[in-house]
C-alpha cells in the first residue's frame, strides 16, 4: 500500500516538477506587466486578425501589453504540461504527446489542475495497457510513434470530451445561476461563497463558474461580488507563501522558491502561483485555501467592499469603495490560509526528500 501510494506520489512530484517554471516565470512577466503597464494591461491593444496584429511593441503599453499575453501563453500551458509530466512518468515518453494535448484541453475547457491530474493517470494507465498488446511484427515498429500516440489521444480525449466536460458545462451553468440568486440575501454570504469557490479548484471549473456570476453580477453595476472573486483569488498564493514562512522545515527547497513566486502573483491576482501546492498536496491545501478565501470574501463584501473592477489585484484597490477593508480582510484570509496550512501540512520525510523527477525529457529520433 504504501509503495502503491509513493509511487503515485512520485508520479505527481514529476509532472509538478515540469510545471513549476511554467507557473513560475509565466506569472511572474504578467505580474511585472501588471505593475508597469497597468491593471488592465491584457486589454490596452485591441484584437485583430491575429493576437499580435495590432501590437506596436515599441510603445510603453505595447511593449507590456505584449510581456503580458507571453506571460499569460505559458501559463496556458501550466496544466498541459503537468498532465504530460505525470502521463510520461507513469508510461514513458508515449505519455507526453497524449498529456499535452488532453491537458490543454483541461485548462481551457476550466477543468483546471484536477482534471488534468485525474486525465493524466488515466492516460499513463491506458497507455501502458496498450503496450501489452499482441501486436503483428509489422506493426511493432508503428506502436510508439503513431498507433499508441494516436489511439490513446482518441480515446482518453473522448473520455474526457463525454464523461467529465459535458456534465461539468451543465453543473457548472446551474451552479452559476444559483451564485447570482445568492445576491438577494445578505452581502456576506455571497462574498463568502465566492471567495469559497474561488479558493477551491484555483482556476478549475468552480473558480471560474464563481468568476463568471461575479463578472455577470459587475456588469448590472453590482460591485460587491467582484470584490470578493478578487480576494478570494489573492488569498490562496499568499497564503501559500506565509505557510513556507511559518513551517520552513515541512517544505523542500523548490517548494519555498515557489512560495516565494506565489507572493507577487497573488498580489497581483494570478491564482495559478498557488498550483505547485495544490496539485502537490491537494487534500491539506484546499481546505485551508477555501477557508481563507471563504472568510476574507465575507468580510470584504460584507463590511461593504466594492470593486469597479472585474481583476487586477492590488493595483485596483485605491479605485474600489472601503479598500482599508479590503486590505484587512486580504490579511486575516491569508494568514488564516498560511497558519491553517502550515498545521496540517505533513513533515517531510526522508523519502519526500529523496524524490526527484525522472530523467529528463528524450527527444532523440534514431535514423537507419
Amino acid at each position: 500500500m504504501n509503495s502503491k501510494k509513493n509511487n503515485i506520489q512520485r508520479h505527481v512530484m514529476t509532472g509538478i516538477s515540469y510545471m513549476i517554471p511554467f507557473v513560475v516565470a509565466g506569472g511572474l512577466l504578467c505580474a511585472l506587466a501588471k505593475a508597469l503597464g497597468g491593471y488592465d494591461i491584457g486589454n490596452a491593444v485591441e484584437a485583430g486578425a491575429t493576437p499580435f496584429s495590432n501590437l506596436n511593441p515599441f510603445t510603453w503599453l505595447g511593449f507590456w501589453w505584449g510581456v503580458n499575453k507571453i506571460g499569460t501563453f505559458a501559463m496556458d500551458f501550466a496544466v498541459a504540461v503537468m498532465t504530460a509530466g505525470v502521463a510520461y512518468s507513469i508510461s514513458g515518453r508515449p505519455g507526453i504527446m497524449p498529456g499535452l494535448v488532453i491537458g490543454y484541453c483541461s485548462s481551457q475547457s476550466k477543468a483546471g489542475f484536477l482534471g488534468g491530474l485525474l486525465m493524466s493517470f488515466i492516460i499513463g494507465s491506458f497507455i501502458n495497457w496498450m503496450k501489452k498488446w499482441r501486436v503483428p511484427k509489422w506493426c511493432q515498429g508503428l506502436m510508439p510513434v503513431m498507433l499508441i500516440p494516436l489511439i490513446s489521444t482518441l480515446v482518453c480525449g473522448m473520455i474526457f470530451l463525454c464523461v467529465f466536460s459535458i456534465p461539468m458545462s451543465f453543473l457548472m451553468t446551474k451552479f452559476q445561476a444559483w451564485i447570482i440568486t445568492l445576491n438577494g440575501g445578505a452581502k456576506g454570504i455571497i462574498g463568502g461563497v465566492i471567495g469559497f469557490c474561488m479558493g477551491f479548484d484555483l482556476g478549475g471549473p468552480v473558480n471560474k463558474t464563481a468568476s463568471m456570476a461575479a463578472n455577470a453580477l459587475l456588469a448590472d453595476k453590482i460591485m460587491g461580488p467582484a470584490a470578493a472573486k478578487i480576494i478570494g483569488g489573492m488569498t490562496p498564493p499568499i497564503g501559500a507563501f506565509i505557510s513556507t514562512l511559518i513551517a520552513k522545515k515541512k517544505f523542500s527547497a523548490d517548494q519555498r522558491e515557489a512560495g516565494k513566486a506565489a507572493f507577487p502573483m497573488g498580489l497581483c491576482f494570478i491564482t495559478e502561483g498557488v498550483l505547485p501546492f495544490a496539485a502537490s498536496d491537494p487534500l491539506r491545501f484546499i481546505p485551508a485555501s477555501v477557508i481563507g478565501s471563504a472568510v476574507a470574501g465575507a468580510i470584504a463584501v460584507g463590511f461593504g467592499c466594492e470593486s469597479p473592477a472585474a481583476a487586477g489585484g492590488i493595483f485596483v484597490v485605491p479605485m474600489m469603495k472601503n479598500p482599508l477593508v479590503f486590505i484587512i480582510a486580504l490579511i486575516i484570509g491569508s494568514v488564516l490560509t498560511g497558519v491553517i496550512y502550515a498545521f496540517i501540512k505533513k513533515p517531510l520525510n526522508e523519502q519526500d526528500t529523496n524524490i526527484k523527477e525522472d530523467e529528463d525529457f528524450d527527444f532523440n529520433i534514431e535514423v537507419q
